[in-house]
């Protein structure tokens, strides 16, 4: 996956700190429609002039930008308890996911919902993050902070959508994909560069079970009882 760059000016971010301090990754929302990773990156890195910043911009065409790098605190989930939203459930982590421990990804252009192709790039980002950062296992949004209402489509107890998004980063959503562009298929215990065992087909469905990385699990076994894979950059969700 392709990571951009445009550093955010220094008023986004504060100190250094270890990459083992960090936490939880917070997922936020811009609140913009039709906004791009870029157009927001080049913003921090030209334009703000507040204390306020996020590590990383990701848009529905997929691109991700880096603003801050995690070895900085960016100034992102700090502020008083939004009263309101405590009393709907919001504001469960604060005082406990701080700036300090924690890295933050803007969502842009999500006003109703992600797209696919956000959501999938959005799994590699944590899964990027995650690699560098090993103790950021608590994906959480903006609202589980301090209740704030961010991201705007996702907030509340019973939420399906953020549910949705939760469970795909997480390894854990089950669905219907399709494929879209000529897929690799997997078959090993382990998924390895070097056990390609066939191609699916444009328009193939599989039902995907769980997830290894950056592959889906497909349901049922091969001809010689081996778990199946396949890359979930090339295949789309079907209802």
């Amino acid at each position: 996956m392709k990571i951009h760059k445009k550093s955010a000016k220094k008023i986004s971010y504060g100190g250094k700190r270890a990459h083992k301090e960090v936490r939880y990754i917070v997922i936020h929302y811009t609140g913009n429609r039709g906004d791009t990773a870029k157009d927001n990156a080049t913003f921090f890195a030209k334009g703000n002039t507040r204390e306020a910043g996020a590590h990383y911009f990701v848009d529905k065409k997929g691109e991700v930008y880096k603003s801050i790098n995690m070895n900085r605190i960016a100034y992102s989930v700090g502020g008083s308890k939004y009263a309101d939203q405590v009393k709907k459930g919001g504001a469960k982590y604060y005082s406990v996911c701080k700036n300090s421990n924690s890295v933050s990804i803007e969502l842009c252009d999500c006003i109703e919902d992600v797209s696919w192709t956000q959501l999938v790039r959005l799994r590699q980002l944590v899964l990027v993050i995650q690699k560098t950062c090993k103790y950021a296992t608590n994906i959480i949004r903006h609202w589980d902070v301090n209740g704030k209402p961010c991201p705007g489509s996702m907030i509340g107890t019973d939420n399906k959508k953020w549910k949705r998004v939760h469970d795909f980063l997480t390894g854990k959503y089950t669905f219907k994909a399709q494929v879209v562009t000529k897929a690799a298929i997997r078959s090993s215990a382990k998924v390895t560069a070097t056990n390609k065992t066939g191609t699916a087909e444009i328009g193939e469905q599989f039902q995907i079970v769980g997830m290894k990385g950056i592959w889906g699990e497909i349901k049922g076994k091969d001809s010689k009882g081996r778990t199946r894979y396949i890359t979930m950059t090339k295949v789309k969700e079907v209802k």
